[in-house]
């Protein structure tokens, strides 16, 4: 069977081994749900068996489709046929919270009551936090809430990570840590390969664990027993273009038609992006909205300003350093005559490396104090910072800034704007953060979040700090007269 025409990317049929795909696919038409070719190609590739061992070729399985193609109905089916292979088989299948897993698993437990399959069944148990559909063979299947902790220590011989996109890579990896070496147990147990599927639709700039697999896997860096497949429209395919979407879409015309894709795209209004993800299953890199809005960015900006300027100035210094320390950003703030602040950014450096040198060099020449955040990406930079001295006399002054100032600065820097009384130079890199920069709160504060945003946020972070640092500057060093 070849793959479907709507297969952006994935794994080729390898037409030397046998596959449990036929099995699979009747399974599904005694649920009632009959395999469309998207889901038979999946569980063709998917139920490889290895003729050395006799049993799964592949121990993950990774789908990415779009919203209304049957993918519940594809991995109820497997869960299914697993767990009616052979006795006592542990199959579990986890979402986003507990109340997702528990309503999937409603909705199973009330199809398959119904389905020619229902005298291999037991009553399934209902009850909150004990959900579970027990077969006359002893196997099972039950929900879990996806949590750091779900299914530590639990014997699993199949299990599914549903919508993963709403995984950072932390918690993805520590579910996944927690449960692979249960799975090894399993299969010297049973002598069946376990699998792991792992399920979900594009995600946003914040679902770092689905979005580094997915990303991995389309470069080439694929484990040999990993099969994977993407599903969806290609990039340049216009989102409001119907046609084009029943084109690429896996499921249309056989699971719903084009008159009931344009009520679902009436349900999105004006959220392209949104509606982007969930049928073209294209990720969603944008903001809902600017920190800044842009008519106030331009009517605040001022001309460049001349360093020799800057002598005689109250100055301040703020660095940033973006995620992952791939630049680090340098802003001046300056006091005016006339009682306002206006910020600079001065440069913008690669990594962190050079950045000691070269904050001493302005800081010293200027006789500027610095200011900057001792913890996330700043830590390294700050502390390496602290450290210098000469002859025993630290070589940089420093603005403090508290944990509680940090959350303050944005929202000050953008008061300052809307009350005139901060303004920024005119620069490229610092309107190109300003536009792509996103926020994240804290109660009612926030803050720049670093993993929502489109490019660099450091140019931004280190003009707001500077920013605070111009209205908030320690008092000068050495003797002071009154």
């Amino acid at each position: 069977m070849t793959a479907p025409a709507c297969m952006r990317g994935g794994t080729v049929r390898h037409p030397d081994r046998p596959t449990d795909g036929p099995i699979v696919a009747r399974t599904a038409q005694m649920l009632g749900k009959p395999l469309i070719p998207w889901q038979r190609y999946v569980a063709d590739v998917a139920g490889e068996i290895d003729p050395a061992t006799g049993t799964y070729y592949y121990d993950t399985v990774v789908v990415s489709s779009p919203r209304q193609c049957g993918k519940s109905t594809l991995i109820d089916t497997e869960d299914t046929r697993n767990a009616l292979l052979s006795p006592d088989r542990k199959i579990y299948y986890l979402a986003q919270t507990g109340k997702d897993a528990e309503n999937h698993f409603k909705e199973y437990a009330e199809q398959l009551a119904k389905s020619r399959l229902a005298p291999l069944a037991l009553k399934p148990r209902r009850s909150n936090g004990g959900m579970e559909q027990r077969f006359a063979n002893g196997s099972f299947i039950r929900p879990l809430a996806i949590t750091k902790v779900a299914g530590h220590g639990t014997q699993m011989d199949k299990f599914t990570l549903d919508e993963a996109f709403s995984l950072t890579k932390d918690v993805g990896n520590t579910i996944l840590d927690g449960l692979t070496p249960t799975m090894n147990t399993r299969a010297k147990l049973t002598g069946v390969q376990p699998q792991m599927w792992i399920t979900s639709t594009e995600g946003t700039a914040e679902s770092t664990f689905f979005n580094d697999r997915l990303d991995r896997l389309r470069a080439g860096d694929v484990p040999r027993r990993t099969c994977w497949f993407d599903f969806g429209a290609p990039p340049d395919v216009d989102p409001e273009d119907l046609d084009e979407v029943m084109r690429w879409h896996p499921a249309a015309g056989l699971l719903w038609d084009t008159k009931q894709l344009r009520d679902f795209r009436a349900q999105f209004d004006d959220n392209v992006a949104g509606w982007a993800r969930a049928f073209l299953n294209r990720r969603d890199t944008g903001m809902a909205e600017r920190i800044i809005p842009a008519d106030l960015w331009d009517a605040t900006a001022i001309a460049p300003l001349n360093p020799e300027d800057m002598r005689g100035t109250p100055l301040v210094f703020g660095v940033d350093v973006d995620v992952d320390a791939t630049h680090t950003s340098i802003s001046a703030g300056m006091r005016l005559p006339d009682g306002s602040v206006a910020t600079q950014l001065v440069t913008v450096l690669d990594g962190t490396g050079g950045a000691p040198a070269e904050i001493v060099r302005i800081c010293r020449k200027y006789d500027a104090p610095l200011i900057m955040d001792c913890k996330g990406p700043s830590s390294d930079l700050h502390n390496r910072l602290r450290q210098l001295d000469e002859q025993g006399e630290p070589l940089l002054r420093f603005c403090e800034l508290s944990a509680g100032d940090y959350l303050a600065v944005g929202q000050s820097y953008v008061s300052g704007l809307r009350n005139g009384v901060i303004r920024h130079a005119a620069d490229t890199d610092l309107d190109l953060s300003a536009e792509n920069s996103a926020r994240s709160f804290s109660g009612d504060s926030w803050r720049i979040s670093r993993r929502a945003s489109m490019g660099l946020t450091s140019p931004l972070e280190s003009a707001m700090l500077a920013a605070w640092g111009a209205n908030h500057m320690p008092e000068p060093a050495g003797l002071q007269i009154y």
